[in-house]
């Protein structure tokens, strides 16, 4: 029995990083052997443990809602790498994020959707020196922000633009500087991409906002259709022990 109940629209699951050495073993017996081999591979402790969380993330999340043991799930990968489940028979999608203390993902029930989360202490000599990938209009409007502000609306156009393209399933290859995304007169974010055909633009629906570890996280799902009805994107605290069944083999430490 699916413990998590049916996915409608789209969720976000947090794991903070804090977490995760408490779940190594748990995390370790669901890791593929490839995903085993890259976990060894990479050097520092925290590439490590960031490894770890979001593939026990995932594999514990697709697999509840798919009704497959985590360990069993298999990946293919898009014409930009992207990772997707196959086989799929449930349709679902999802896209993972991480970054230093907080690791994201998105599942949805098959529609196109990414996410994105970084640290709030934004550098501001990587703000002067990245802004250059935006559009003419984003960089005008962050020149004329409070110097004060200028470093958290940085941040929030660049999550939105990492969370759409992610969806797209493109990523940075998409281009930031060819779409522009920004709030309309009533505060909500609207996309403007002249490479979507008709209203595209207008199916699709973005969300920011900061979670509990200091840390500004950005949404973007495309609706069913020509539908105009919001897409629930509920948040939720990935809990473990709740959605991943035991299994009985291992993998042998990393030396």
């Amino acid at each position: 029995m699916n413990p998590l109940g049916t996915l409608t629209g789209a969720e976000v699951w947090l794991l903070p990083e804090a977490e995760v050495d408490g779940l190594t073993e748990q995390a370790r017996s669901v890791l593929s052997a490839d995903e085993h081999a890259r976990w060894t591979r990479l050097r520092t402790e925290a590439a490590r443990r960031r490894h770890l969380g979001a593939r026990l993330l995932c594999r514990s999340v697709l697999g509840a809602y798919s009704n497959t043991p985590p360990h069993r799930l298999t990946f293919t990968r898009g014409d930009f790498g992207r990772p997707e489940l196959f086989p799929n028979p449930s349709g679902l999608r999802f896209n993972l994020s991480h970054t230093k203390g907080l690791i994201a993902c998105v599942v949805s029930d098959g529609l196109p959707c990414g996410v994105d989360v970084e640290r709030m202490d934004v550098d501001p000599n990587v703000v002067g020196y990245v802004v250059e990938r935006f559009t003419p209009a984003e960089r005008a409007r962050l020149e004329a922000a409070d110097p004060a502000r200028r470093a958290r609306e940085f941040l929030d156009v660049w999550v939105l633009k990492e969370a759409y393209t992610k969806a797209l399933g493109a990523g940075l290859q998409y281009g930031f500087d060819a779409f522009q995304l920004g709030p309309d007169s009533t505060g909500e974010v609207v996309l403007d991409d002249p490479r979507l055909p008709g209203h595209e633009a207008g199916r699709w629906q973005f969300a920011l906002s900061t979670t509990g570890t200091g840390h500004r996280l950005a949404v973007a799902v495309r609706r069913h259709g020509d539908s105009s009805v919001p897409v629930p994107v509920p948040q939720r605290l990935f809990t473990a022990g709740e959605v991943v069944p035991a299994r009985r083999e291992s993998f042998s430490p990393a030396p």
